[in-house]
């Protein structure tokens, strides 16, 4: 017994130093967040206008925050093995432009997105966000365009475009992150952003949901294998405008959610958060997971449940019924939602069953 308790005693430290180079302590959210920026000889429009301000320039800007189980132990492996110890990426896009206020959008306690923050956290999952670049007119879509106008900014757009994918390609290598099943969340200007992001780059996306954008591009093609949210208000300007948006992402074979707020305008309100939530809850199951070994794909893709819902939404009415009801309930089949699981119906309005 006293040559077990000496053995044990004697390999104990070793024991104790291994355990705790595995169980490292957690850092503090503010070690936990990184700045990168992607300078550009391109000038921002007062430069342009007025050569006393030539010295400036149109950067992006790219804040990144790590979950609250990453250490700089699993980073330092991350980099070494080549492989994310993140399950994935979430990216928030919002109309903000300056250091400060995006490093703000990733900070507890400061974040008007804290419930993304903790979804992160939970999930295993780096924020990532970046600086609004525009190449977009707030309140007129592309195709409330005239020819000229929609290609003269298609090109400003894609000019820019350039310049944010090769910021954001240096983010994913720098911090060892997932390349491709990215989810994605704009708001407002952000939305604007987001949503034209995905439809010229879809391959680093997995999800899309889009929030009171005011303007919307034409959909492509190449596009709907990403699995999209498109909320709004009723009284938002860009009503309208998201509709016909909605139509032509469906005419495409798009997998698509759509909903509009009752009584809400420019802003969100609890529901729409939660749908949000809800939607990305759905859609983390069906990302890939590079730093579980162990992780195997569900039996069904993420389109399947879309292509064949449980319940149907009427987003004119602003209710929900079973799929098959819905065929006799509905007023037109361009007002149709689909809706692929229960928590995402009943988060999207009342549903009404037998």
């Amino acid at each position: 017994m006293i040559r077990i308790l000496l053995a044990i005693l004697y390999i104990s430290p070793a024991v104790f130093a291994q355990q705790a180079k595995e169980t490292e302590t957690l850092l503090p959210e503010s070690k936990r967040i990184f700045t990168l920026e992607q300078r550009t000889d391109k000038k921002t429009q007062a430069a342009r206008k007025d050569p006393t301000k030539r010295s400036k320039v149109e950067e992006i800007t790219y804040v990144i925050r790590m979950p609250a189980s990453w250490t700089i132990a699993k980073d330092e492996k991350a980099k070494e093995t080549k492989t994310p110890c993140v399950r994935g990426v979430l990216a928030i896009c919002t109309w903000k432009k300056q250091p400060d206020a995006l490093k703000a959008i990733l900070t507890s306690g400061e974040s008007n997105f804290q419930h993304y923050l903790d979804f992160a956290d939970a999930n295993n999952l780096a924020v990532i966000t970046w600086s609004n670049f525009g190449g977009y007119v707030i309140g007129t879509s592309s195709d409330e365009m005239q020819k000229d106008m929609a290609k003269q900014y298609d090109k400003i757009f894609n000019d820019r475009l350039s310049e944010w994918e090769q910021g954001f390609r240096r983010v994913l290598n720098k911090y060892t992150l997932p390349r491709n099943s990215i989810m994605i969340y704009g708001f407002s200007g952000g939305g604007q952003i987001a949503h034209r992001i995905a439809l010229r780059k879809p391959q680093y996306f997995s999800g899309v949901h889009i929030h009171v954008n005011s303007s919307y591009d034409v959909p492509t093609p190449n596009a709907k294998n990403i699995l999209w949210l498109v909320t709004t208000g009723e009284l938002e300007y860009g009503y309208q405008a998201a509709t016909r948006f909605y139509q032509k992402m469906l005419d495409l074979g798009y997998c698509v959610i759509f909903k509009a707020g009752e009584n809400l305008g420019h802003a969100t309100n609890p529901q729409i958060k939660k749908l949000s939530m809800e939607f990305f809850k759905y859609l983390i199951t069906f990302v890939p997971d590079p730093s579980n070994p162990e992780w195997e794909a569900p039996p069904i893709d993420k389109f399947y449940l879309m292509r064949y819902p449980i319940y149907i939404g009427d987003y004119l009415n602003q209710v929900a019924y079973p799929t098959k009801e819905a065929v006799s309930k509905v007023a037109h089949r361009k007002f149709m939602v689909a809706l692929p699981t229960k928590p995402i119906a009943d988060a999207w309005g009342v549903v009404i069953e037998k």
